[in-house]
């Protein structure tokens, strides 16, 4: 008995409950989400790491960099009616260490002419104590 709760106890002091960070990823997911249907893709960025590490994969692209994406999207989404309004649904959030998760989840757009549609894969870690996608792998 004594013994198992020394292993609780290393436990509780290795994985400490407030050390699953869900509502954190969710909430940089929601500031997306936001950011997007008010039409501001500067801020949208602010979800993914500064950095030209960051990875994104969408259809047949490879994209790298934080800039080259946030001007990827700027072109592919010039203005409101090709943003539409953006609605992320998060079904899994996997956390792979208390500095790194898998989110999987749908996305949605709806726009005057269609509602295209699919599904992402985000790898969100924590760096500089910031919750930011490092890679984001999104398809139709």
């Amino acid at each position: 008995m004594f013994k198992n709760g020394w292993l609780l106890l290393l436990m509780l002091l290795v994985f400490p409950a407030s050390a699953v960070p869900t509502d954190e990823i969710r909430k940089v997911i929601e500031a997306q989400e936001s950011a997007w249907n008010r039409g501001d893709l500067d801020a949208y960025m602010q979800g993914y790491w500064n950095s030209e590490k960051v990875r994104f994969a969408s259809g047949k692209t490879f994209r790298y960099g934080w800039t080259e994406t946030l001007a990827a999207y700027k072109k592919n989404y010039p203005d409101k009616g090709t943003l539409g309004q953006l609605k992320f649904t998060i079904n899994e959030t996997k956390m792979l260490s208390n500095y790194a998760a898998l989110v999987v989840g749908r996305w949605q757009l709806v726009r005057a002419k269609d509602n295209p549609n699919g599904i992402f894969t985000l790898l969100i870690e924590k760096i500089d104590d910031k919750w930011v996608i490092t890679h984001d792998h999104t398809s139709d």
